[in-house]
């Protein structure tokens, strides 16, 4: 996720130059088959690019305001799961020895590692394969998820034995059953009080409904219907556009300008119309699924290093892990 200002206007240059490239070409070909035979006058009706245009503009507003939604819901069950950590903590502070009170919170810890790398692994439909994702992100990105192994993680925090005894399949669902086998134990010795127990159950209850709202998000992707859609109107409006766009400077008369080079100005105009639909059809794109590791995605490293940082600090630790600080403005 960018955390700075904005985009630098030559990073946001360089991902989407593609689409440049491509309106220049397009639109150098439109001029030639206006001027040269044996299509000369050759165009397309400015009627027809403008219906186009309004259903691109439709269509793709559609979709970025679809996938703005699968983001902010994203975000917003993180901002849950931190709120529940903190709620936890406390609870083991105040309520469990030290040594349990130490064992269930990293117990949780290691949830979270798992939870993340789960929700970092790629899938087909998403963005990072894109040429201009993945030049993005070997230029400017390291995501966390990729310097290290789960196993290496959760040996960390719960040592080697606690770390094999975890199932391959779904270590972060195994962790939530280790937890309430923990707090089940505790009611059953006399370790809390029943409302204390209830609110620990309250806070797993939280942390499955957040995991699965989070693996609802992951696995299932942004209609492809609508996504392959957009993508082809988008295509479609920008091919045809400079067909539409050369005829109307041509006709464009001002005396100190001769009526050839009048015609060659049609390149840069459409050229910059094409890139702004191509770039917003790009940002929906690399949007639509937050857990992926690009750019515009939720930071889940950060997010769980400064969770692991003030439960732990709740503790009593001093010998904390360094936050997780943005590069380049952007935060993993």
């Amino acid at each position: 996720m960018h955390v700075g200002r904005a985009y630098r206007l030559i990073d946001f240059a360089m991902w989407s130059r593609r689409s440049v490239i491509y309106m220049a070409v397009v639109s150098v070909v439109a001029v030639l088959a206006y001027s040269l035979r044996p299509f000369a006058g050759f165009t397309v009706p400015w009627p027809i690019v403008v219906v186009l245009g309004t259903t691109v503009s439709l269509v793709s507003g559609f979709k970025n305001s679809q996938v703005l939604a699968r983001s902010s819901e994203a975000l917003a069950a993180f901002s849950q799961i931190a709120a529940s950590s903190r709620l936890l903590a406390s609870l083991c502070a105040d309520f469990v020895p030290h040594e349990m009170a130490q064992s269930i919170v990293y117990r949780h810890l290691g949830w979270l590692t798992a939870l993340r790398f789960a929700l970092r692994r790629p899938r087909p439909w998403e963005s990072t394969s894109l040429p201009a994702n993945r030049e993005y992100l070997r230029r400017y990105i390291r995501i966390a998820e990729d310097q290290t192994t789960l196993a290496a993680e959760l040996t960390s925090l719960l040592g080697a034995d606690a770390a094999t005894t975890l199932g391959d399949r779904q270590p972060a669902l195994d962790l939530l059953h280790l937890q309430a086998r923990q707090f089940n134990a505790l009611l059953k010795d006399g370790g809390v009080p029943p409302p204390v127990y209830a609110e620990f159950m309250k806070v797993l209850r939280d942390c499955h409904d957040q995991q699965a709202r989070c693996e609802r998000i992951k696995n299932t992707p942004y209609p492809r219907q609508y996504a392959i859609v957009t993508t082809m109107f988008v295509a479609i409006f920008c091919t045809l556009l400079p067909f539409g766009v050369v005829p109307m400077f041509a006709a464009i008369t001002i005396a100190a300008i001769p009526a050839a080079l009048m015609t060659w100005l049609s390149v840069p105009f459409s050229v910059l119309l094409g890139w702004m639909y191509f770039s917003l059809d790009l940002v929906g794109e690399s949007t639509a699924n937050p857990f992926e590791g690009s750019a515009n995605d939720v930071p889940l490293s950060q997010i769980c290093r400064d969770i692991e940082i003030e439960l732990r600090g709740r503790l009593g630790e001093t010998n904390l892990p360094a936050p997780l600080p943005p590069v380049r403005g952007i935060a993993t």
